[in-house]
């Protein structure tokens, strides 16, 4: 039987979507996103507590992902990331970046996450809660780093709203990173990416997984 899965899309936006069919989530717009619940509005550079603050302007007027957030201590669990908007595919480092264009017309890349054994909030759908791991990100397309920070895209304190599984694993649907409006999914077509995700659990120190990518185009619905 199928099951509702919530989530977060960056551009602080709130969805639902169907495991196992298209995930229809609010997509993550050219500014990032903090942990400002659906309805408000959130600072695309920094959370609202300084010592969850993900991201650092560097020197040159960039957004990176703050080597201090990597909190102490040893890793709790397992973490992966991975792309798909119906089912999981893990993403490796020389792996394609395929884009999806959504049920509503948007081309996107969905990023599933998938993880276990950290502590989640009770229940884990509190995006609220000081116990909800936190996520950033950021992607960089080869002439196409013009949005916030000198990035493609760029998210941060992005609260994850994992579901638990049977199994006990956790799962959530895809973070949704839409293209920007104007842009043509063709130009992008056979264009180097980096990708820096991090995860960061309350308990644990932060998972974090950069790959180097080759982005590829899909024609959209007729």
């Amino acid at each position: 039987m199928d099951r509702w899965i919530r989530g977060w899309g960056g551009g602080c936006g709130w969805g639902r979507g169907w495991l196992g069919v298209a995930g229809l989530v609010a997509g993550l717009t050219a500014a990032g996103c903090t942990s400002t619940p659906p309805g408000g509005e959130g600072d695309s550079s920094s959370g609202d507590d300084d010592s969850a603050t993900s991201a650092t302007m560097t020197a040159s007027g960039s957004t990176s992902i703050d080597p201090s957030t990597t909190s102490g201590g040893e890793q709790v669990g397992w973490f992966e990331l991975g792309w798909g908007d119906t089912e999981f595919h893990a993403l490796q480092d020389g792996d394609t970046l395929q884009v999806v264009w959504g049920g509503q017309g948007a081309a996107m890349f969905p990023l599933p996450l998938r993880g276990g054994e950290f502590t989640l909030p009770d229940p884990p759908d509190d995006y609220t809660s000081p116990l909800a791991p936190m996520f950033d990100l950021t992607i960089d397309i080869e002439g196409h780093n013009d949005g916030v920070g000198g990035h493609f895209k760029y998210l941060a304190n992005y609260p994850i709203t994992f579901d638990i599984l049977p199994d006990g694993s956790y799962e959530f649907v895809y973070v949704a990173v839409l293209l920007p409006d104007g842009l043509d999914p063709a130009e992008l077509d056979g264009l180097p990416a980096h990708l820096h995700a991090r995860l960061r659990p309350v308990d644990s120190a932060a998972f974090d997984i950069e790959l180097d990518l080759v982005v590829a185009n899909a024609p959209p619905p007729v």
